[in-house]
């Protein structure tokens, strides 16, 4: 098995968040590049936010 059904979902929350992030900073007429930080900013934010809160592979 290639990740585990704990990393996808971990991966899952941290994208829909930068997704959604990124577009409603393009929605509020921000460029593209304050979209991509926001979208970034928001991943990292998730991915270490959920990883702990999932708790750990068994």
């Amino acid at each position: 098995m290639l990740i585990t059904v704990r990393v996808a979902v971990i991966l899952g929350f941290a994208f829909v968040a930068a997704v959604l992030a990124a577009t409603l900073m393009v929605a509020d007429g921000n460029s593209w590049p304050k979209a991509l930080f926001a979208a970034g900013a928001a991943f990292g934010a998730v991915l270490t936010v959920a990883n702990t809160f999932i708790g750990p592979s068994t």
